[in-house]
């Protein structure tokens, strides 16, 4: 079991992350909290991941186009393709490291950069340069909130003030597309702090003082290689093409279809008023 505390978005109080070996949690002031990429992570994103997983094993198999396939090398395939994500979650930690350490203005010496990891780094300052004005609040900030009875919390990668009454959640991602379980997470992060933003005590932020919270995903594209033919090359390592993507997340939107799934894990349909006769 992993615990660490981690600061709340505007305001002195902390909440605590717990990592157990069958999952993560929070506690808010003793109370338990799901974790958001959790329960977003059990149902659209994990299909997300298993679909990946079967393309590469399907692209794997197709070497072989009717040969012997022996059990030791189907599992070796497996074994493969599992190696491959966390290959990819250890790229994706490594980058955020550097971000953060970027935007609290610590010294990076690019000159010992891995060499893959230096176009995404270059894309991501393209990026800072061009949201600039927006005053970083704090990074691996957590927020909390809850729907229909279930309570819920995570940990923003950054959260930015644009003007005075408007603040902007921001996830780093280095996948190969933006996706929607992406769009809900930041969405989820953005509501919380609005509900946060309710209890003065929480935040500072006096209740009589409205304000809104935006969310944004931004992507250092990280994909493989393609051919001529623009099919991509999923024998070679993924790598950073040196672009970046980033989109403005509908909150209203993304926020109702959290909530949604929120119904859902807690066996609260919002359709329930059913009859048979």
């Amino acid at each position: 079991m992993t615990i660490v505390d981690i600061p709340v978005a505007l305001s002195p109080k902390y909440i605590t992350q717990v990592t157990e070996k069958n999952g993560r949690y929070y506690l808010v002031n003793g109370e338990k909290h799901h974790s958001i990429t959790s329960l977003i992570d059990g149902t659209i994103r994990a299909y997300g991941i298993e679909k990946w997983r079967a393309g590469w094993i399907d692209t794997q198999l197709a070497k072989f186009n009717g040969k012997k396939l022996t059990k030791s090398l189907a599992d070796e395939i497996v074994t493969a393709a599992n190696q491959e994500a966390t290959e990819s979650a250890r790229i994706g930690t490594e980058v955020h490291s550097i971000i953060e350490r970027l935007l609290k203005d610590e010294e990076v010496d690019f000159s010992t950069l891995d060499d893959q990891l230096e176009p995404a780094i270059r894309a991501w300052l393209r990026w800072r340069q061009e949201h600039i004005d927006w005053k970083l609040v704090g990074t691996e900030v957590g927020v909390h909130g809850s729907i229909g009875g279930l309570k819920y919390a995570g940990q923003v990668d950054a959260l930015f003030q644009a003007d005075t009454d408007r603040y902007v959640v921001v996830d780093w991602k280095t996948t190969s597309g933006l996706f929607e379980s992406s769009f809900m997470q930041v969405a989820a992060y953005a509501q919380a702090l609005e509900d946060m933003r309710q209890d003065e005590q929480d935040t500072g932020i006096s209740q009589n003082r409205l304000i809104e919270c935006d969310a944004m995903v931004v992507r250092l594209v990280n994909d493989y290689p393609r051919d001529k033919n623009n099919n991509k090359l999923r024998d070679e390592p993924k790598v950073f093409n040196g672009k970046v993507q980033f989109a403005d997340v509908d909150v209203t939107h993304w926020g109702r279809t959290f909530d949604y799934l929120c119904s859902l894990s807690a066996g609260k349909s919002k359709y329930q008023s059913r009859k048979t006769i």
